[in-house]
């Protein structure tokens, strides 16, 4: 039996490459899969992503950055994966505090969204 059978998962980039994929793997796993994904273009999010997965998935469209959606979402999941981020460097030299705001404010507002609605989630 898989860890993840019966688990709650959360992936925040959930719609990008690589978490789409993980989460359709955890889903072979057993898992109850939540996607996040902002849909930034710029940042890799695409529905065609989970193409054939939809129905098996709750997608949330949401931003990271946002900490009511975040301690909303965090509630009653086993474990979050956290893949969300802003990964360009050109983009990071032209706007770092946007960079800023996604890569470190908005990592600090999960972990405070888990801390505060479920600090037994296991964060990856």
């Amino acid at each position: 039996m898989s860890l993840y059978s019966g688990a709650h998962v959360l992936i925040t980039g959930g719609l990008g490459f690589i978490g789409s994929n993980l989460g359709i793997r955890l889903l072979e796993e057993g898992a109850s899969v939540t996607l996040v994904d902002s849909l930034i273009p710029e940042y890799g999010g695409n529905p065609a992503n989970i193409r054939g997965y939809e129905s098996r998935f709750k997608v949330n469209i949401s931003d990271v950055r946002d900490p009511h959606s975040m301690k909303t979402l965090v509630k009653g999941q086993d474990f979050l994966f956290n893949l969300a981020g802003q990964t360009s460097h050109m983009d990071s030299m032209a706007d770092p505090y946007t960079d800023l705001d996604i890569n470190c404010k908005a990592q600090l507002s999960i972990l405070e969204a888990c801390r505060s609605a479920n600090p037994g989630i296991r964060i990856v």
